[in-house]
């Protein structure tokens, strides 16, 4: 009640703060697979959190293709964050995807339908 949509600019004092959280989530719970997500679309700053808390995966919006949402338009970040991944050595973090957001729309471009994305987003 009474929220704001989501910043597109994450604050290093947010990462901080998920990271004291995670890392203490993973010391009570040092075997369960754990993951973390950062609103809006903090998809790198998810990733450095869990690297630095040993989780085991993040949540990313915004994988493939752009969209609008409430909060604005969200770029497709596959590329940037698959490079950043490997940069930072966090290669043994998994990233889950929404590769159709139910809460966005596509008033830019014509919607490319379900096996559209499905096709474009395999692996080679």
């Amino acid at each position: 009640m009474h929220d704001v949509p989501y910043s597109f600019s994450v604050g290093p004092e947010v990462c901080a703060c998920m990271t004291a959280v995670c890392s203490a989530v993973r010391r009570v719970c040092p075997t369960l697979p754990l993951g973390v997500q950062i609103l809006s679309s903090a998809n790198q700053q998810a990733l450095a959190v869990a690297l630095a808390s040993g989780l085991d995966f993040i949540r990313a919006e915004g994988f493939v293709f752009s969209h609008v949402a409430d909060e604005g338009l969200l770029n497709a970040c596959a590329g940037d964050l698959l490079r950043y991944r490997r940069q930072v050595g966090a290669d043994n973090v998994q990233i889950f995807t929404d590769i159709k957001k139910k809460h966005r729309g596509l008033s830019i471009c014509e919607d490319p339908g379900a096996d559209r994305v499905r096709s474009d987003v395999q692996q080679p």
